[in-house]
């Protein structure tokens, strides 16, 4: 539950692990829904069109088709801001059929600190 007069649990501010970065606006609890955001899921053909520019960095993984190509989604909110971390303090679920993604806690997470989340295979691929 949010505290009164708080519209999010999360702000973006700069990060000192690439850019811009997601941060909880308040003490966070573990197993919490830190929040949920709408995607635009992408055909395969789309999503081989974004490999080679800067937003297939902001991608989230959706699934493959029978043959290995892959589906993405392009974030809409504050979750695309979330940086990539190994130990990461949250977790996501992208749901195709829904078009959301949403964003849990993975342990406690204090006010102030950066929320990361671990971008699988597709970090290295990413890169």
């Amino acid at each position: 539950m949010l505290p009164e007069n708080q519209a999010s649990l999360v702000e973006v501010k700069q990060s000192p692990l690439h850019g811009r970065g997601l941060y909880a606006a308040a003490n966070i609890l573990s197993g919490s829904q830190i929040g949920s955001w709408p995607v635009l899921v992408l055909d395969t053909a789309d999503t081989a069109q974004l490999k080679n520019t800067r937003l297939y960095h902001y991608v989230f993984y959706v699934d493959e088709t029978a043959d290995g190509a892959m589906r993405a989604a392009v974030a809409f909110g504050p979750i695309s801001m979330c940086n990539h971390s190994a130990a990461p303090n949250a977790t996501f679920e992208v749901h195709g059929d829904q078009a959301i993604v949403t964003l849990c806690a993975a342990r406690d997470i204090q006010a102030g600190e950066e929320i990361l989340i671990d971008y699988g295979d597709f970090a290295a691929e990413a890169v």
